[in-house]
């Protein structure tokens, strides 16, 4: 079969489009995916992570506490009906009169009351006020969900980064064990080295080959952690924008920073509610040894012939007091006095673990600076120290183990530098996540308020 001069003509753009990569920082994001920044990650996982769906759940959830709780407040009104059935009609007899029939045989019977609690000893105050500041926790508790989402979010994105820039250190070592491969087969050609040289450097190709491979798997694996993060399909693969970090205290102590974040951090806050919770639950508990007084009002309706009203109007002002609950009332106070005492043992550890965690990012924000500047040069001499013994090699003064070694080097050297830069900002958003600052790495713009039970950005009002 003969070609004509068309389909060469094909072919060769064929060849060109698989030889000619796109150029570099060029490439088009991954088929379903798209490029994302920091902030815009922050706010699509504000949007759509299923943990802040769940705390807004309960945002929900403790606002209809409140409402159940302001009941105590309002009357209660009850209305019972019902129509009654006799074998015979009731009657009543006295002494030296005949019976005489008193109801009918079957009647209709209805009562309707309202019910108002008038004063219980603090009972139905400190229950609403429990609720109340239940609903200011479960907001502060959102809020510290929130920056807990964030860290792990701004975590796994400098991870994903991170994992992308051991692909490229990867693919470079193969590109230049396949050099240096290519270099002992021509000497080995020339009856210069020995087939050992040629031996020794395909391990070293086939090496570093599996290591690449792990690195392309490390991607995906790291891309579909973030987007199960954002609430997005685990098989999308983003373009991510490379972004350093700046919005940390600048030259500020560690007692200075530790300060701030006793004063910011949602979580403690929420801590001190609770705590605020279990006193009134104390006070709540207390008001079981005192009566409730209540007034009592409402309409009695009895069907019958036989009486002068069948509707009749009543009120009652009156106590309830449990006398004797089998030292029930006594262990209820017991129980909130002791849960109190847990909250603010549970507080007080929140504090130290707070300043334990900001102490830990400070000084590892400085270690991983440090790390930087030294691995850094490291790379650049790691370089020069690959191309010397490769001159050397070639120029049969030096061996191709030495070859190796130092491309082995230059890239653990490669590896550790942008672990350095990576671990650096990583270390930026815990200290930021540790003094309860990390939402301010989203623009205020970006995190719409958003509708509890829809979970989308709720209408602003003009």
């Amino acid at each position: 079969m003969r070609l004509t001069m068309p389909s060469y003509g094909f072919l060769i753009i064929l060849m060109l489009l698989w030889v000619c990569p796109a150029p570099a920082g060029e490439q088009p994001p991954a088929a379903g995916g798209q490029t994302l920044t920091l902030s815009e990650a922050f706010q699509r996982a504000w949007k759509e992570n299923a943990h802040l769906k769940l705390s807004r759940v309960q945002e929900l959830i403790a606002e209809q506490d409140r409402v159940r709780a302001r009941a105590g407040f309002l009357p209660t009104i009850k209305a019972n009906t019902f129509h009654q059935f006799y074998d015979d009609p009731r009657k009543y007899t006295f002494p030296g009169t005949p019976p005489f029939t008193f109801l009918n045989r079957n009647y209709w019977e209805s009562l309707v009351t309202a019910e108002q609690t008038i004063f219980d000893f603090g009972a139905t105050p400190s229950r609403y006020q429990r609720a109340a500041i239940g609903k200011e926790v479960a907001r502060l508790e959102t809020q510290a969900t929130r920056d807990e989402v964030f860290f792990l979010v701004a975590q796994t994105y400098f991870h994903v980064l991170r994992a992308e820039k051991f692909k490229i250190i990867a693919e470079q070592e193969v590109a230049q064990l396949s050099n240096h491969l290519k270099v002992a087969k021509d000497l080995h050609e020339f009856g210069v080295v020995t087939y050992n040289d040629v031996l020794q450097a395909e391990v070293a190709l086939a090496d570093a080959r599996q290591r690449l491979i792990a690195a392309k798997n490390h991607i995906v694996n790291t891309q579909a952690s973030l987007n199960k993060l954002l609430g997005q399909p685990i098989h999308l693969l983003n373009t991510l924008k490379d972004e350093d970090i700046t919005a940390i205290p600048k030259n500020a102590a560690l007692e200075e920073v530790t300060q701030s974040a006793l004063q910011s951090r949602s979580d403690l806050q929420a801590a001190e509610g609770r705590r605020r919770q279990g006193e009134k639950g104390v006070t709540e508990a207390r008001a079981g040894h005192f009566p409730r007084f209540y007034a009592m009002g409402g309409q009695y309706y009895q069907q019958s012939r036989y009486v002068l009203h069948e509707t009749q109007w009543f009120a009652i002002l009156g106590l309830n007091w449990k006398l004797f609950s089998g030292f029930d009332t006594k262990a209820q106070v017991s129980q909130a006095r002791e849960r109190l005492q847990q909250l603010e043992i549970q507080k007080k550890d929140l504090a130290e673990q707070i300043k334990l965690e900001v102490q830990n990012a400070y000084l590892g924000l400085q270690e991983t600076a440090e790390r930087i500047a030294v691995t850094k040069n490291a790379v650049k001499q790691g370089e020069e120290n690959l191309r010397l013994n490769e001159e050397r090699y070639r120029e049969q003064v030096g061996t191709a183990t030495e070859v190796i070694d130092a491309q082995t080097l230059l890239t653990r050297i490669r590896v550790n530098y942008q672990n350095a830069v990576y671990d650096h900002q990583i270390q930026k958003a815990q200290l930021l996540r540790a003094i309860g600052k990390i939402s301010e790495l989203a623009p205020a713009a970006n995190l719409l308020p958003v509708d509890l039970k829809t979970s989308k950005p709720a209408a602003t009002k003009e």
